[in-house]
């Protein structure tokens, strides 16, 4: 998203071992193509957010913002984005996470997502990923002359993973894995997207720490 990259923002916030809430003023226009150039900060959009761990295995979030005209091709239309979000970890290599979104768009629909994750890592080598994501998209057909640009559909995504860790020297860890998804979607992306689209994914990962 671009607004991370926008000019100005202030945040002031409160937190104890068990509670953090934060608020936030920045500008909710994206910046334009000249990236080089300093833009003058309007302050025009808000956020809040709120974390609550309730014990050392959980942690739980929700946030809430207000982003004016965020997108320029949308002039006149602004954006409220809500999310909330829960984390556990057992602290014996299994963790799982729980989140959900949605986009409600002034004037316009909401657009609704959620995800579900599992990480299991076996051993100091071995670790299991798998994900499901289910989104709400009006943005799959970036061609503003195309008659389903801005129509939004629902997509599914169900992946799964595996990851090989190699301790190279001291706290250098590289992790050689793969990924394989299938995907669940409207007949009406076919043409587009294909009948039963596949994804695989290879990598390669460095990493500091345990």
């Amino acid at each position: 998203d671009s607004t991370h990259i926008t000019y100005g923002v202030a945040t002031l916030g409160f937190a104890t071992p068990a509670i953090q809430v934060e608020g936030s003023v920045f500008t909710g226009r994206e910046p334009n193509e000249e990236r080089w150039g300093i833009e003058t900060p309007r302050f025009d959009s808000w956020s809040l957010r709120g974390t609550w761990n309730p014990s050392p295995s959980l942690a739980m979030q929700v946030s809430h913002g207000f982003l004016k005209e965020p997108e320029a091709f949308h002039p006149g239309e602004n954006e409220h984005r809500t999310t909330a979000s829960v984390h556990w970890n057992n602290g014996r290599g299994l963790s799982a996470t729980g989140a959900f979104s949605a986009k409600n768009r002034d004037p316009g629909a909401t657009l609704t997502a959620w995800l579900a994750e599992l990480n299991w890592n076996i051993d100091d080598h071995h670790t299991l990923f798998g994900r499901i994501e289910n989104v709400k998209n009006d943005e799959l057909f970036p061609d503003h002359d195309d008659p389903l640009h801005d129509v939004p559909f629902r997509v599914s995504k169900f992946q799964a993973g595996y990851a090989y860790r190699l301790p190279i020297s001291g706290p250098l860890n590289l992790a050689l894995g793969g990924s394989i998804a299938a995907f669940d979607k409207p007949r009406a992306l076919d043409a587009a997207y294909g009948r039963n689209p596949i994804g695989a994914t290879v990598f390669a990962r460095l990493s500091i720490g345990h």
